[in-house]
């Protein structure tokens, strides 16, 4: 008689996060983490009392993984490396990207959103351009980076544009949005000028 393998909660939550990892949420379900742990399906309804909650592991940890990308330096600006790190998560993640974004875990998503902003946004205290600034005005220049980082990360996440297309390296993508970000920082310095 073959001996059973045993696997823990923390071995399905790990193949379910490869398999979404590699092809998406919609690639989730038992059978695919059975396949993954080379096993049947059994241990994993003994472990986990649904997909769901295997499915919201997965995508907290997508969280944890941009996080991870938002705290790297890319450029050695602070404000800079989070655009930076949310562009090329969706780029190198591209699964994990949707999951933060997959309006059947809204919920999820929307508190780790808000949770996201708040660390940026104290990470931030240390950095020269924000270090005068009010918290109103912090709050609203982080929020107006997103909608650029989220716009640029989208766009490169589809691949629907050629220009986009062509940023094949992060070294290419880490110079257009420093560019970018220029462009912005310099329009911005002229409304706070007066």
């Amino acid at each position: 008689m073959a001996r059973r393998k045993k696997f823990s909660i923390n071995d399905i939550l790990e193949a379910a996060f490869q398999i979404v990892r590699k092809s998406g949420l919609e690639s989730l379900t038992a059978r695919s983490i059975a396949t993954e742990l080379k096993s049947s399906t059994m241990p994993i309804y003994t472990c986990v009392n649904s997909m769901r909650e295997v499915e919201e592991s997965v995508v907290k940890r997508a969280w944890r993984v941009l996080q991870e990308y938002q705290f790297k330096s890319w450029s050695g600006d602070a404000f800079i490396d989070m655009g930076l790190g949310y562009v090329l998560f969706s780029k190198e993640e591209k699964y994990l990207f949707k999951c933060i974004h997959d309006e059947a875990y809204e919920e999820i998503n929307t508190l780790y959103s808000e949770k996201n902003f708040e660390i940026n946004l104290k990470q931030l205290d240390d950095n020269s351009m924000f270090k005068n600034l009010s918290k109103a005005s912090a709050e609203k220049i982080l929020f107006h980076g997103f909608l650029f980082s989220h716009g640029f990360a989208s766009l490169l996440n589809s691949g629907i544009s050629s220009n986009i297309r062509s940023l094949d390296s992060e070294a290419a993508i880490v110079e257009v949005f420093k560019e970018a970000s220029e462009f912005s920082w310099k329009g911005l310095r002229s409304v706070m000028d007066g």
